[in-house]
């Protein structure tokens, strides 16, 4: 390759991570977050730390009464049910959890949920969505607006970052002539610019393999929302009765005859695979008709695919013909095998954190990048700007990063000290997440010394983090030293981790310097030649 079509996709390289790369890491760290869904979840919500009984209580009565009643008392809002779940009891959500979906006469869609514990079957008060699904559903799709194309929209918007940092990587790639030297070169004695520089190239070039695989996986997830209906849009040539049928497979018409359901206790116990699994969820379709169809999730029979999923009659108990988009067919699988292989979610706690190192070292790589494209116009004549419009971006960058992790920490803050509705603790958590990310950036624009601001950022985060656990006790009465050493639950694990991500924190502020090496060279340089003249 000559060096004129070279030094481009350097240009390229550079531009896709300074004016985008932000956004990648956004992305990219509240990913890491979400690989935590279930353990952060039972950090957040106390039912989610009740005890699983060996054999779990009857609930077929009293869920049937939950959606009679559920919809009988809102009969002049004219609700038609759309379809009811009931998610039996695991060992990260131990208790049934009941959802209803119905259509009032408006055409607008509402749901319910209810949950019941699993010994005995009464009734576990409400908790709203909060804390762990903030930074799930911000990950996947920003929480965008309704609005502006509602999830979507925002799932789409996050694929393109996957797609970014698939552009990334191949024009870093090509750019990097002498990739095995690269691989072993820190110039620990160097420059701060070339040390940054070696650890973004150590970091891109080791993580490659993990880095396309979660590109490629996310742009999957995200941008296959919109080109999926397009292409089918482009097959069905504009017959959108026809796109339906290919994309949303025809359900069974409700016969609108009353029937007694099939025992959800007696599905519990049915067995439709070699193995002993037991059903983890049953979704309802034609609720208490005649043509009720049951579908049923089992574990699937390897790591990489979510569920097997079974039909049933939802009268008889009968299993059914599998349909075809069902099918464990070569296409099925590998789509099935996105979501998981994504969210590290195939092996165990080991996988995850494994995921979690190769995920804080995207971001690392991300941030590193930006900063030596900065350190280098503002200390060097190559920028054509002015100093001060690479100070800004310098500025932009510790706002951003460090403002998305402080608002991450802040809302575990928020769950533990909120008082108020539970139908609004999801919109509360937004507003604390936003609010705090915004305030760090306000401070970071005010501070002239980056390398000041930074270590700052971290002694706060050192703090914050420590202080979860206590607070976590005087909100749950949960101190998880004591439980470490009899039965841990996840919570427990999670407060660990919390107060080690303290100490490493505050180990590397202390490592962090004050200003910059060669203007603290200069600075006692001069004041050396001062003190020899005086």
């Amino acid at each position: 390759m000559n060096r004129d079509r070279r030094v481009r996709i350097y240009d390229l390289h550079a531009w896709a991570g300074i004016s985008l790369g932000l956004f990648v890491f956004v992305v990219s760290f509240t990913g890491c977050l979400a690989l935590f869904d279930h353990e952060l979840k039972t950090w957040e919500d106390p039912a989610k730390r009740l005890p699983l009984p060996e054999s779990i209580a009857p609930i077929h009565d009293q869920f049937t009464n939950w959606v009679n009643n559920s919809v009988n008392q809102n009969k002049a809002n004219q609700q038609e049910i759309r379809f009811v779940s009931l998610q039996y009891p695991s060992h990260y959500e131990p208790y049934y959890l009941g959802r209803l979906f119905v259509k009032n006469e408006s055409g607008k869609s509402e749901n319910y949920h209810q949950r019941w514990r699993a010994d005995n079957a009464e009734t576990i008060p409400e908790r709203g969505e909060g804390l762990t699904t903030w930074l799930l559903d911000f990950h996947r799709d920003l929480m965008w607006p309704t609005t502006l194309g509602g999830r979507t929209a925002g799932r789409t918007i996050v694929g393109v970052a996957g797609i970014i940092l698939l552009l990334s990587i191949i024009s870093g790639v090509i750019t990097h002539r002498k990739m095995l030297q690269e691989l072993f070169t820190l110039r620990v004695n160097r420059s701060v610019r070339l040390k940054w520089k070696d650890v973004h190239n150590i970091l891109g070039l080791w993580g490659i393999p993990f880095y396309t695989m979660i590109a490629f996986t996310g742009a999957f997830l995200g941008v296959v929302a919109i080109l999926v209906p397009l292409t089918g849009a482009l097959i069905a040539k504009g017959d959108t009765e026809k796109l339906r049928a290919v994309i949303v497979p025809p359900s069974t018409e409700a016969a609108h005859v009353k029937a007694t359901s099939f025992s959800l206790d007696e599905l519990y116990q049915l067995k439709v695979t070699d193995t002993d699994a037991r059903p983890k969820r049953v979704s309802i379709v034609n609720w208490s008709d005649q043509n009720a169809i049951y579908s049923v999730n089992y574990p699937a029979d390897n790591k990489l695919q979510r569920t097997h999923v079974v039909e049933i009659n939802g009268v008889t108990g009968d299993i059914l013909p599998t349909p075809e988009h069902l099918r464990a067919t070569a296409v099925n699988r590998t789509q099935g095998a996105i979501t998981p292989l994504h969210y590290g979610s195939f092996g165990g706690i080991a996988v995850k954190f494994l995921y979690l190192m190769l995920g804080l070292s995207l971001c690392v790589m991300i941030v590193l990048g930006i900063m030596v494209w900065v350190e280098r116009r503002l200390n060097s004549p190559v920028g054509t700007k002015e100093k001060k419009h690479y100070l800004r971006i310098g500025q932009l960058t510790t706002g951003m990063v460090f403002g998305n992790v402080l608002a991450s920490v802040a809302i575990f803050y928020f769950d533990k000290l909120y008082f108020g509705g539970e139908e609004n603790r999801l919109f509360y958590t937004g507003i604390t997440y936003f609010l705090t990310w915004l305030l760090t950036i306000v401070y970071a624009f005010s501070q002239l010394n980056g390398y000041k601001t930074t270590r700052i950022f971290t002694l706060n985060l050192s703090l914050g983090l420590f202080l979860l656990p206590i607070i976590n006790y005087f909100s749950t009465g949960n101190l998880f030293i004591n439980q470490l050493f009899e039965k841990p639950t996840s919570a427990d694990w999670v407060d660990l981790t919390f107060i080690v991500s303290a100490i490493i924190l505050f180990l590397l502020y202390k490592k962090l310097p004050n200003q910059r090496a060669e203007e603290k060279r200069k600075s006692n340089k001069e004041v050396g030649t001062k003190l020899q003249t005086q």
